[in-house]
């Protein structure tokens, strides 16, 4: 067995594609994949994502080493099927992160030629993680009541 040695991929089968779940707490993790900087954002960004299994049956979406978000339930059982059919390659997906109403979300898929479709209700269940400094929550820090 290499060491270093990258495993084979597989591409996944995504047919009329979808929007990643829980992109509301996942926006500190898409910016950081993202890597602006300073730099303006492009209104659409080319993502290759890997898909891979998570806790309780559940598979995340991992877009250049982060994990930024996760496969909505109503996509989650082909793509299980494809994974487990992969072995040891690591399924891969095309996809792009868009910025709708001030979030950024992650499509999976290809990008639609028509513009990405309305983000389905209820489909972000997480809250978005408070805004820390060192760890300290800053409502925390705010002593005007």
């Amino acid at each position: 067995m290499a060491l270093f040695r990258r495993r084979p991929e597989v591409p996944a089968h995504v047919e009329d594609g979808f929007s990643a779940a829980e992109a509301p707490a996942m926006q500190r993790s898409i910016l950081e994949a993202l890597g602006l900087g300073d730099r303006p954002a492009p209104a659409v960004v080319p993502a290759r994502l890997r898909v891979e299994g998570g806790a309780d049956g559940r598979l995340v979406l991992v877009w250049r080493n982060v994990i930024v978000g996760f496969v909505p339930p109503g996509a989650t059982a082909p793509l299980a099927a494809q994974l487990a059919a992969a072995g040891d390659a690591t399924l891969v997906a095309p996809g792009a992160v868009h910025h709708v109403d001030g979030t950024w979300r992650v499509w999976v898929g290809a990008v639609p030629t028509g513009g990405f479709p309305p983000v389905p209700e209820g489909l972000d269940t997480l809250a978005p993680p408070e805004t820390t400094i060192l760890g300290v929550p800053v409502r925390r820090l705010d002593h005007r009541g």
